[in-house]
């Protein structure tokens, strides 16, 4: 605990300094990002890395700001023709670094994710949900007065819950076991400022 205190103070600081330009010059943004997730461990065995976008709304009263929005993304899975798909919702802290520069900006994330797995061809079905925690950063360039260019990256671990594999041919659903996986998503997106 003595060891976060100085970085907490710090946040705290940076959060209510004047001197700090906002990651928005608005309090308001929309973002819209295109996204490559590659995935790892047995939380995902069978599933190719994937491609896929995101749509967020953050709220940035300063250096600090907070996000909460929607990702999905498509993966090829091993011997069969039709793609998974992980999709659900997110909430992304993001703490922006004081650069010294207007138009680029430093920043460090973490996003907290509840998603889905699903698949389906003409005989087979799966569904199941999982926890994802990420963390990392990025780069803001400042394109305009209300838009903003974002690169990011982040690397997560994943947490599979129980689901079902359902086989219609054979009416028969096999129970699928919680299992553990990362990935490392890489994100170039575009946020425009909204309101005054």
């Amino acid at each position: 605990m003595h060891g976060l205190r100085p970085l907490l103070l710090l946040i705290a600081a940076g959060a209510s300094s004047p001197s700090l330009e906002a990651q928005s010059a608005q309090p308001i943004s929309f973002q819209v990002s295109g996204l490559f997730n590659g995935v790892f461990g047995g939380a995902f065995t069978g599933l190719q890395d994937g491609l896929g976008t995101e749509a967020q709304i953050r709220y940035t009263p300063s250096a600090l700001s907070i996000g909460a929005g929607f990702q999905y993304t498509s993966h090829n899975l091993e011997g069969r023709l039709d793609d998974a798909r992980l999709y659900g919702g997110f909430i992304e802290p993001r703490y922006r670094i004081h650069a010294g520069s207007n138009s680029v900006a430093p920043y460090l994330s973490a996003r907290f994710s509840l998603l889905e797995v699903g698949f389906s061809d003409r005989n087979l079905a799966l569904s199941s949900s999982f926890i994802q925690v990420n963390g990392g950063g990025g780069l803001l360039f400042r394109l305009g007065s209300r838009v903003n260019l974002d690169l990011g990256a982040t690397y997560g671990y994943n947490r599979l819950g129980e689901g079902e594999l359902t086989n219609d041919s054979s009416d028969t659903e096999i129970p699928v076991e919680s299992s553990s996986g990362s990935n490392i998503v890489l994100r170039l997106g575009f946020a425009v400022g909204l309101g005054g």
